[in-house]
């Protein structure tokens, strides 16, 4: 099982890596939206191996935010069922919460506790399971 992250906070980034890899996943870090989204379309192309879910910050540094790295993952193919978990330390507007639902995402709000992260990793890989496999046979 695969993981991508992409996040910015430096602690965060380790204290999830570490808390991941114990628990058995292969998790490929990403230090910006640029750099995980040429990986993303590589592995798209066959180019690198695919995530089974993606960790992404929404509020990044650079001109590329954690929702417009969700807006064009979802533009391919490969990943439009892609399990996505969206974190953010910041509370929701109106106009934010609706840009959330829309992407099919899991919100969790920072700061989380460590089990409830890998309960929901958990979660979202045994319901995508079924759904990836069929769609790379479709493919």
């Amino acid at each position: 099982m695969h993981i991508s992250l992409l996040e910015d906070d430096s602690a965060i980034q380790e204290l999830l890596l570490l808390v991941l890899q114990d628990e058995g996943y292969s998790v490929t870090v990403y230090p910006t939206a640029e750099e995980c989204l040429k990986a993303l379309r590589g592995a798209a192309q066959d180019q690198a191996p695919s995530p089974d879910l993606l960790i992404v910050d929404w509020r990044l540094p650079g001109p590329v935010s954690g929702i417009e790295v969700i807006q064009q993952v979802r533009t391919l193919p490969q990943y439009r069922s892609l399990p996505i978990i969206l974190t953010t330390a910041a509370t929701l507007t109106e106009p934010e919460d609706e840009e959330v639902q829309g992407l099919q995402v899991k919100l969790l709000e920072k700061p989380f506790a460590i089990d409830d992260v890998v309960r929901l990793i958990r979660d979202l890989t045994q319901q995508s399971q079924p759904q990836r496999s069929s769609e790379h046979q479709a493919s």
